[in-house]
């Protein structure tokens, strides 16, 4: 009987190492992109280095370092040794299995495919992934003067990668160059759709658009403290929710009032695709639990603002998706601002020391603070108003 086993690895290097580790799961059994986990699941953090392998029948593969690509491939190879055990045939050598790029296609009619009844489809892409997508794929049709998906080859990535570095940011008045990262991220979607028609490895890794991992620290203590110094009732109901629960911008936005138990202090997130047209990332429904403190200015909250909407709804009681805004204009009023960055305000480009467009402040930073505090068993919410003693306990 041959062996039908196919394990899909990530190779990244830990402590100067280069080693392959399990991938991790995020729900429904997608890849939590370039996670790694140890032999006894233990988490070692995200790699941005990190690749795919394959390993069946006595070979290891490389698969690249997109995880839907990788999910794809590992269930492609099952099928194939499923297929060639029931066939008698070996199966150090998989069968090809006839793939989309077998046909001739033009590049505009494998973009629609891809973007609706192809990938898109099959993966359920949220409304923001989509547009991503989109927007990578519109860029390399600018970039590529070919006809033909089976004419493409690395000789068209190179300069491509030249082509995304002169992009701009897409509004009217004010123009910047877009960032590494984002280059990489375009880059990166155009990959994956080749891949997708089994056009892999075009171009070695190491010509990939380089980009510096920002790894996102926690705040200080103090400037939190401070920041609830400077702030009005509901500016710090916004500050203690993103310092209390972890979640994602979008995440806060969309919590209604009947998403939280206050007797049991708990929060459920999910996805609401029907009344906002808005899917939780990753499909990551997770029930949160909170503080007292939080629970206690949640209840206050809905005292002054009852209903069973939204918790944080603009002014047209739709979901605001600005929060970050608030928090940031109490942090320039804290003067908490590095006064180095220079930001977008009324469309005009303006310096974070005069106005409240500084990158210091960000919600993944809040999530990290919020991380931090839990792996030291602190409550980050235990921060306390101008009028009350603040103290650091253990719960």
């Amino acid at each position: 009987m041959p062996h039908l086993t196919v394990t899909l690895y990530i190779r990244i290097v830990h402590e100067g190492t280069r080693k392959m580790c399990k991938p991790v799961y995020a729900s429904r059994g997608r890849l939590k992109p370039l996670y790694a986990a140890d032999a006894k699941g233990s988490s070692l953090g995200h790699h941005p280095e990190g690749e795919y392998y394959l390993r069946y029948a006595g070979r290891t593969e490389a698969v690249g370092n997109d995880p839907y690509v990788a999910l794809d491939r590992l269930e492609e190879r099952k099928a194939e040794l499923r297929g060639s055990a029931r066939a008698g045939s070996p199966t150090n050598q998989p069968q090809t299995v006839e793939r989309k790029s077998a046909r001739v296609a033009t590049l505009d009619a494998a973009f629609t495919e891809y973007l609706t009844t192809g990938k898109a489809a099959e993966k359920n892409w949220r409304k923001h992934t989509l547009q991503c997508y989109t927007l990578g794929l519109k860029l390399f049709r600018e970039s590529c003067s070919k006809t033909y998906l089976n004419e493409i080859d690395g000789d068209d990535l190179r300069p491509f990668k030249v082509f995304l570095r002169k992009q701009q940011t897409q509004t009217k008045r004010v123009k910047k160059r877009i960032g590494d990262r984002t280059v990489w991220n375009h880059f990166n979607n155009v990959v994956g759709f080749l891949n997708s028609y089994a056009m892999r490895d075009l171009i070695p890794q190491t010509e990939w658009p380089a980009y510096e991992e920002k790894t996102p620290e926690a705040y200080d203590p103090e400037d939190v403290i401070r920041l609830f110094q400077f702030a009005d009732e509901d500016e710090r109901d916004v500050i203690e929710f993103f310092c209390g629960v972890g979640f994602r911008n979008g995440e806060g936005t969309h919590t209604e009032w009947h998403d939280i138990d206050l007797r049991n202090k708990e929060i459920t997130i999910y996805s609401k695709p029907e009344r906002f047209d808005w899917r939780v990332k990753d499909s990551e429904k997770r029930t949160v639990g909170i503080s007292d403190r939080l629970a206690e200015r949640l209840k206050a909250k809905h005292k002054r603002h009852p209903g069973d909407g939204l918790v944080f709804p603009n002014s047209c009681d739709k979901p605001d998706k600005h929060l970050l805004r608030i928090i940031k204009r109490v942090a320039l009023r804290a003067g908490l601002n590095c006064g180095q960055c220079m930001g977008t305000h009324n469309r005009k480009r303006v310096s974070c020391g005069t106005h409240p467009v500084c990158h210091k402040w960000l919600v993944q930073t809040f999530r990290k603070t919020w991380a931090t505090f839990q792996g030291k068993r602190l409550s980050c919410t235990v921060l306390l108003s101008v009028h009350e003693s603040v103290k650091w306990t253990l719960p």
